[in-house]
């Protein structure tokens, strides 16, 4: 059986809506408006976490997060491009002893520590200060030569209390590598600059008679190495047995290669008998100032 659909007569084919497209066209008309912010905000509810979550990321980055991370960086860099820090890293710590302190006349006190570089290849600066109770001194400049073992001291510090709790300070440690492209043999380098002879020593416990609490230690150096210095200090250690028991310093100012120069120094402290006494020459042959011509 065929059956025949005419289109001209449908509701729908001759164009006509019908009633109930008529009322919800009407409705869409009317509540337009409604239907806009409705649509705008389902798009701003499923849109706002994201935006939310990508204000946040950034605020973190801006203020928290990134500035840690920068600064990590930063400090990642340094690290390896800094030749201190490499160098540092490379190199054994410097080992220190513990404070000591004597008396260095009225109103004065001798501070003192052990100093240990192990390095055979690394010679080292630093800042110092020893600080306690009445005590807080200013950072003075110290340094260590490869292999070095030495005492590094604030003399003559003046109190009038003996100081007490005392504590050994240091900031700026820092360790240089000895260049073997410039030298080669590094003892016979330092035995070439620091060749400071130490001849007629002689230690009086009562150099001064009438004053019996002064001692003195006398001797003679010669500078027999090629290089004229500025300033060369030497340390006086007086024990009794093997125990240091006091500590002085003296400098010879202008010290011009070849020549010899008789000095003393004094201790105004009544000491314990005296058994051993050594004289030990500084300078920072390191330094190219601490030369008269540069070498």
């Amino acid at each position: 059986m065929h059956m025949a659909f005419d289109i001209q007569n449908s509701p729908v084919g001759n164009g006509k809506l019908t009633e109930g497209q008529l009322k919800l066209s009407e409705w869409f008309v009317s509540h337009k408006l409604l239907l806009k912010k409705i649509l705008i905000g389902a798009i701003i509810g499923i849109g706002a976490p994201f935006w939310v979550y990508s204000l946040y990321g950034f605020i973190d980055w801006a203020f928290v997060s990134g500035p840690a991370e920068r600064a990590n960086l930063k400090t990642i860099l340094q690290i390896k491009t800094s030749s201190e820090a490499l160098q540092a890293a490379a190199a054994t710590a410097i080992s220190f002893g513990e404070p000591q302190i004597f008396a260095g006349g009225l109103g004065k006190y001798d501070l003192l520590v052990k100093a240990d570089n192990q390095n055979s290849d690394f010679w080292v600066e630093l800042q110092y200060r020893f600080v306690g109770e009445g005590l807080d001194g200013d950072y003075k400049k110290g340094f260590l030569l490869p292999s070095e073992s030495k005492y590094i001291a604030d003399l003559g510090v003046e109190q009038s209390f003996r100081p007490r709790n005392i504590r050994f300070e240091y900031k700026d440690l820092k360790y240089h590598k000895v260049n073997p492209h410039q030298i080669s043999d590094y003892e016979k380098w330092k035995s070439e600059r620091l060749n400071f002879t130490i001849s007629n020593k002689k230690f009086e416990a009562n150099a001064i008679k009438d004053k019996k609490n002064i001692s003195s230690l006398a001797f003679k150096t010669t500078n027999d190495s090629a290089y004229g210095y500025w300033s060369v200090g030497f340390y006086g250690l007086l024990y009794k047995g093997g125990q240091l028991v006091s500590i002085n310093y003296i400098g010879a100012e202008n010290f011009k290669a070849g020549e010899a120069r008789d000095l003393q120094m004094q201790f105004y402290e009544g000491l314990p008998t005296i058994t051993k006494y050594d004289i030990i020459p500084e300078v920072n042959i390191f330094n190219e100032n601490a030369y008269i011509e540069q070498k």
